[in-house]
């Protein structure tokens, strides 16, 4: 039986740990934490569900990832310009489904380290060994490509989901405030002068105080960060480099989650299959990163001027159906692709 070390206990780590132990192999997970989620304090995070056809939740399932964590489907949601005036859209299926992450009962991390003992995986924790000792790599982000600073809170409110487009509250980023079963999060996604980021959460909830109406009660501050960048190799002296340690995340929003179990699940294939990683990473994510790329380029140019122009258009429009768009390689994007690569590398 074939023995594969996979460095990082982290939703990519996981996930290809599941694969590979469903197909025989055995799996052991160095984790220098002390359990799986510690990046995280139970804070609400989303699972986007619009850069693909398919459901995230059927989309795991082909993965052989059971949907068993906490999930809130959000149909709904309001957007708030530079200026403050609000746009409400309505979506047929889920925009995105709400996940707590963490290391907590029915946290995605949480669950998804059960399954993987379940699967037979073993996880060894406080322990970590040399990259060149691993054969897969799944450390979690290695440079800082954004900052996220935000706050959980207890509350009475109802369900929200509120995102504010302002760079004079969060610079090329987005600000958002979340409220599910008695819990609120507000944070920042800052990506310009992320050295400010802490005036940059303070102002966001005054903001947020200033024109919804909720309660917070229990305040507890986070921050974390994450990486994002277009590579040419996705492997690295024989190992292989799934998640955020690879910088596969959205550029333009930020959303990594299913980047992650996508990539972990991609390594996990390239293994049983004994096919290149490099090749099946780019056979299905390589257009949706480049678009990806594009639409970060884009949104930057833009500024609060462009925000208000965008957010006119989706008004009476499906936003899943926007998104969806915005993430199709396009003609159009294949022309702009060569500028952005080179704008974002600098």
């Amino acid at each position: 039986m074939e023995k594969i070390k996979i460095l990082g206990a982290g939703l990519s780590g996981l996930t290809a740990a599941i694969n590979l132990a469903k197909e025989g192999y055995k799996v052991k997970v160095f984790e220098k934490n002390s359990d799986c989620g510690k990046r995280f304090d139970g804070d609400f995070q989303g699972l986007e569900n619009w850069t693909s056809e398919t459901d995230v939740l059927d989309d795991l399932k082909s993965m052989n990832i059971d949907a068993n964590f906490y999930r809130e489907p959000f149909r709904k949601m309001s957007f708030y310009d530079p200026d403050m005036k609000k746009k409400d859209v309505v979506s047929n299926k889920p925009i995105f489904y709400l996940v707590r992450r963490g290391s907590s009962r029915g946290c995605f991390d949480m669950e998804l380290k059960k399954q993987a003992e379940n699967t037979g995986v073993d996880i060894e924790f406080k322990k970590t060994v040399n990259e060149s000792d691993a054969d897969i790599i799944a450390t979690g982000p290695k440079h800082v490509s954004g900052v996220v600073k935000g706050i959980t809170f207890k509350t009475k409110s109802e369900k929200t989901a509120v995102v504010v487009l302002n760079d004079d509250i969060s610079p090329k980023g987005y600000s958002y405030l979340l409220i599910e079963g008695g819990t609120g999060t507000i944070a920042v996604v800052v990506l310009k002068d992320i050295e400010n980021a802490d005036s940059y959460i303070k102002k966001a909830i005054r903001i947020f105080r200033g024109n919804i109406e909720f309660g917070m009660n229990n305040e507890k501050y986070f921050s974390g960060y994450g990486n994002f960048s277009l590579q040419d190799n996705y492997e690295r002296d024989g190992n292989l480099i799934v998640g955020e340690a690879a910088g596969l995340q959205d550029f333009l929003l930020g959303f990594g989650m299913r980047y992650a179990v996508i990539s972990g699940y991609l390594a996990a294939r390239s293994i049983i299959e004994n096919k290149s990683y490099n090749k099946i990473i780019q056979e299905r994510l390589g257009h949706q990163l480049k678009a990806s790329l594009v639409n970060r380029f884009l949104f930057e140019k833009l500024g609060n001027r462009g925000y208000k122009k965008v957010l006119k258009r989706i008004k009476f429009r499906d936003p899943v159906n926007i998104l969806n768009k915005q993430y199709n390689y396009s003609f159009t994007k294949k022309i702009i692709y060569p500028l952005s690569k080179t704008s974002m590398r600098k």
